[in-house]
């Protein structure tokens, strides 16, 4: 029998190596920001400032509103520094009404807090008739089959999915906007090797996935990875929070009254630069270890665990160049009791098949640890109290880590809290 020519062996391992080198090569490079200190300080301002109706900084459009979460960005980000997280208090609903037939739109957005005007207030009677006339609904944990899950204090029609958040510290921001999209497909491909080929969609695994936009890029902020980068971020905040209209995202218009008119862009391109390039000059969270010696084993004692029970495959110590984040910036599942749909005002991208799906309602962006110890409640809506509450409510594909933490004696516990507590917000 002829053998083959060596030379078609050679050309196919020429072909299997140069492919993805190409595909490497032509990936973006990670963005690498200059921040001009001027252009900061403005942003700082604007950052600070309590906005107020038809604000004089708002460019001749309607200011504050007309729905709005809070007056200002530092009213929510501000525990405990400028920058930093807030409490429960904080938290907003969001809500996503699904279709009465298939193939129907599917309704979501946020239930605003407060209004300019009496005749805007938002309620959730609003969003769906049989739900109660208020804006701010209670959240609270209750006991059910003798385990405690949190609910809200009233019937939900099954039409109907409501879910919180809790304001997210924007610490070190700038050295998350400059991971590269590869860094986190590099991520996400290591997982589903390390477990298998076992999918993202498994519930048994910690295998996460990257959010790929209908552009292309790889979501990193935000509790869904649903921002490509902190200025798109920052522009959907403003739009969403404070009803700050701008080129990149429009004011939303209260759920009862769509027909809303607005007068003009409450913020320019130029501003929302300005707040995004002050974020990038928030330092990064530190890993600060205890003075005392006896307390200071007793921390690496539980940065060994860490990595013993399981809690590094998703949040892993170090991603791209990017050292002690404690994230993979992938969405992963986290099970029934973590379920949460609804993105900002209007679907921030087209439902479709393949890896461009939208997030299912049980998936959550890793977030980042550096800072953990300073930046409590939480999980996505601060229902955890204590960073213990925290590993234990994990589920889905968190339930390997959160047994093995709680098979472990109550000593080892207390040494992974303590290295927990290492990882401070900047002071």
């Amino acid at each position: 029998m002829k053998r083959p020519n060596p030379c078609w062996y050679h050309l196919a391992l020429l072909l299997a190596l140069l492919l993805p080198g190409l595909r490497v090569l032509t990936w973006p490079a990670p963005t690498i920001h200059a921040v001009e200190a001027a252009s900061a300080e403005t942003g700082k301002m604007l950052f600070t400032h309590d906005w107020q109706p038809r604000d004089p900084l708002a460019n001749g459009g309607d200011g504050l509103g007309p729905v709005y979460n809070a007056t200002s960005c530092v009213a929510c980000h501000g525990q405990p520094t400028l920058g930093g997280a807030s409490g429960r208090d904080h938290n907003v609903t969001m809500y996503t009404l699904l279709p009465a037939r298939p193939g129907g739109d599917i309704q979501q957005g946020v239930v605003h807090v407060m209004a300019v005007d009496s005749k805007y207030q938002e309620t959730l009677a609003k969003v769906e008739k049989s739900l109660p006339h208020v804006s701010k609904p209670k959240f609270e944990p209750v006991n059910t089959g003798g385990r405690t899950v949190f609910a809200f204090n009233f019937t939900i029609p099954s039409n109907v999915v409501l879910s919180q958040r809790n304001t997210p510290a924007l610490y070190g921001a700038k050295w998350i906007d400059e991971i590269a999209d590869r860094d986190l497909i590099a991520q996400e491909k290591q997982q589903h090797l390390k477990w298998g080929l076992a999918p993202a969609s498994s519930e048994q695994y910690p295998v996460g996935r990257a959010l790929r936009l209908p552009d292309g890029r790889v979501g990193k902020f935000g509790w869904k990875a649903q921002s490509a980068s902190l200025l798109e971020f920052v522009q959907a905040a403003c739009a969403n929070e404070l009803g700050l209209g701008n080129p990149a995202q429009a004011q939303p218009n209260p759920i009862g009254r769509p027909d809303y008119k607005t007068l003009a862009l409450d913020l320019t391109n130029e501003q929302c630069q300005q707040m995004t390039d002050f974020l990038l000059t928030l330092a990064r969270p530190i890993e600060r270890a205890p003075a005392n010696a006896a307390a200071r084993a007793k921390a690496e004692a539980g940065r060994t665990l860490f990595h013993q029970v399981g809690c590094a495959d998703c949040h892993t110590p170090n991603l791209g160049s990017v050292e002690g984040l404690y994230s993979d910036l992938l969405l992963h599942r986290m099970g029934f009791d973590l379920q949460g749909g609804g993105f900002y005002y209007g679907a921030p991208m087209p439902a479709s098949s393949g890896a461009r799906t939208l997030p299912m309602a049980d998936e959550w962006r890793t977030p980042p640890l550096w800072g953990v110890a300073d930046t409590g409640p939480w999980l996505h809506d601060g229902r955890a109290k204590t960073l213990e509450e925290a590993i234990q409510l994990h589920g889905g594909q968190g339930t390997r880590s959160a047994g093995a933490f709680a098979k472990l004696s109550a000593t080892q516990q207390a040494q992974m809290i303590e290295f927990l507590k290492t990882l401070r917000a900047p002071q």
